[in-house]
């Protein structure tokens, strides 16, 4: 047994002694690195020995210390055979100007394919001519003179006069919703601007469709120009642009029922989040069933709910004298009672429904609640619906404008707007929602989109020539348009959308309207991030122009306060306004 040890042990000291041997051996290097001194090669072998690998690591580097001292050897046989020392000058070659200097990067793009150059080889033979004439005492800046460049290359032009290239300021813009759009209007701005990838760490500029992942703390005031950070979002925007939070905002301004329902059609909050939400829906069942003018014979007069009773605190509302609070006679016609079921924070439509009993919209909410396809929703926004709205030929119609608040917190009214039309002949009977619905991402997906406008659309100038056709007469610009600058006015002095007073923000909100009946103009919505398609001729002229001058009044006056684009940019034209107009309209501070 013993033996059969002493065998294993044996071989296992043969194999280690044939791997030291081996690596020894192929180390051939040895002399090169160590030259001659003995005790730096003892060293060497002795750590070979200990760790056979590294000698494959030693040989590589001794490989290109060997290569290095052969690309020497060369150099050193170029410089021996100039014929000419660079040290004999004539009077006529001392008299040649010395090229201005260039900086490294210039260097190696110049010299990249001719590492042998001559004004390199006169350079290093100039300096091994200073140390053989002063071998004793000998500083770089000894006896220095000027000394021809021999080089077959022409000589480095700079042009002194020319400015050097600005530094630029990098916006990163986010997909969707046209964001190419965005890009190009940048674009115009390109010799001080520069679009860089999410990823990149210093963005001045963000442009996004929605404030998921903005830290709004970054948005400080700052002197220089170079450290600001600019979102097209506020901090707290869903006061208004959320459908619950507009009709909140207003009730906690007015804290008054009718005011606050003379402005928006009249608003139920379902929140299944909060505590009170049981509350909630007894309110609007009493409300409905109170106010139902249709026979009630066999319709659910409750709404049956068992979801869950959060912790949450109560919604801060008060609804008190909604009971006896009368609803406007364009609201109802007394054939039909129908309302809309949106969901609180979405948008284009998604989610909306109409409804005119307690059964639909109980099953429409559980449906949702409980994640209905890819959707879930906790917060449910009722609204009655217009049952007597004005219509152009037949149809149904709502007005989009665009209001900008910008960095110092001024708000302005785009000069222009645009109707949007149904291209279904309106019906209360039929709920279908290319019928009711009129914004762009609901109606580009009927059948019809497009019979009468291109993508169902109108000018305020084609849409006044509309209403001069029809009986009843109405002057937007002169009717219409002043209430909705009121209107504008107080949804933004009702809340603050920057309460923490950051610097520096700006966004663009989409405001929805439309008239009654009666002439009458409501507020239907606040849009945080309004559709920027270029869906049709007359969005192709109206939103470039509303971007571009957007920008002027916001990010450059940010961060290039002193130039003016004006001059240096291609119009973006507008009918019957002048290119160089800006065509944002201040309308007041908000709060």
């Amino acid at each position: 047994m013993a033996s059969a040890t002493k065998v294993k042990r044996n071989k296992r000291k043969e194999k280690e002694e044939q791997i030291q041997s081996k690596s020894q051996g192929s180390f051939h290097n040895l002399e090169l690195l160590c030259k001659t001194d003995d005790r730096q090669k003892k060293t060497l072998q002795k750590i070979i020995k200990q760790k056979p690998d590294l000698a494959k690591s030693l040989n590589i580097y001794a490989d290109g210390v060997r290569y290095y001292i052969a690309r020497q050897q060369q150099r050193d046989k170029l410089l021996a055979g100039k014929e000419t020392p660079l040290a004999d000058v004539t009077e006529e070659q001392v008299q040649i100007p010395v090229l201005p200097s260039i900086t490294n990067r210039q260097i190696v793009r110049q010299f990249k394919q001719d590492p042998f150059n001559p004004r390199k080889l006169s350079e290093s033979l100039e300096k091994a001519n200073r140390r053989q004439n002063n071998s004793n005492n000998y500083t770089p800046f000894a006896n220095r003179q000027k000394v021809a460049i021999l080089s077959q290359n022409p000589p480095l032009k700079i042009n002194r006069e020319k400015e050097l290239p600005k530094l630029k300021f990098n916006y990163y813009i986010g997909p969707g919703n046209n964001g190419e759009l965005v890009k190009r209007i940048l674009q115009r701005r390109e010799q001080y601007w520069s679009a860089v990838p999410q990823q990149f760490q210093y963005k001045h500029f963000i442009w996004q469709q929605s404030y998921f992942g903005m830290d709004f703390n970054k948005l400080q005031a700052s002197d220089s120009l170079f450290t600001r950070v600019m979102y097209n979002f506020f901090e707290f925007h869903k006061n208004i642009t959320s459908k619950s939070g507009l009709s909140m905002s207003l009730l906690q301004y007015y804290n008054n029922i009718e005011r606050t329902f003379d402005v928006i059609p009249l608003v139920f909050i379902l929140n299944f989040k909060n505590s009170d939400w049981m509350k909630d829906v007894q309110q609007f069942t009493e409300f409905y069933c109170n106010n139902n003018p249709l026979p009630q014979t066999s319709m659910k007069n409750s709404l049956d709910f068992d979801f869950y009773v959060s912790n949450i605190a109560p919604n801060k509302v008060n609804y008190n004298g909604i009971k006896t609070y009368k609803m406007a006679e364009t609201l109802t016609n007394k054939m039909q009672y129908l309302w809309l079921l949106k969901p609180a924070d979405w948008n284009r439509g998604e989610g909306v429904h109409v409804f005119n009993t307690l059964e639909e919209v109980e099953g429409l909410i559980k449906s949702y609640y409980n994640g209905k396809g890819n959707y879930e929703c906790k917060e449910f926004v009722i609204q009655k619906y217009i049952e007597r709205p004005l219509l152009l030929g037949g149809r149904k119609f709502d007005i989009r404008c665009w209001i900008l608040i910008s960095h110092d917190m001024q708000f302005y009214l785009f000069k222009e707007a645009y109707i949007r039309t149904s291209g279904a002949i309106f019906s209360l009977e039929n709920k279908d929602r290319y019928i009711h619905l009129t914004n762009n991402a609901v109606q580009k997906n009927a059948q019809n989109y497009g019979q009468f406008e291109d993508g169902n659309q109108l000018s305020l100038k084609r849409f006044q020539k509309q209403l001069d056709l029809q009986e009843k007469q109405y002057d937007f610009r002169k009717e219409g348009w002043p209430k909705i600058k009121e209107i504008v006015k107080l949804t933004l002095n009702s809340t603050r959308l920057n309460k923490r007073n950051r610097k520096y923000g700006m966004q663009i909100l989409g405001y929805d309207f439309m008239v009654d009946e009666n002439l009458k103009l409501w507020l239907i919505e606040v849009n945080a991030n309004p559709c920027i398609e270029e869906s049709s001729n007359l969005l192709k002229m109206l939103i470039p122009r509303m971007l571009d001058d957007a920008f002027k009044l916001t990010i450059d006056k940010v961060f290039t306060p002193d130039v003016d684009f004006g001059s240096q940019q291609q119009k973006l034209k507008v009918d019957d306004y002048d290119d160089s107009e800006n065509m944002w309209e201040l309308l007041g501070m908000c709060g």
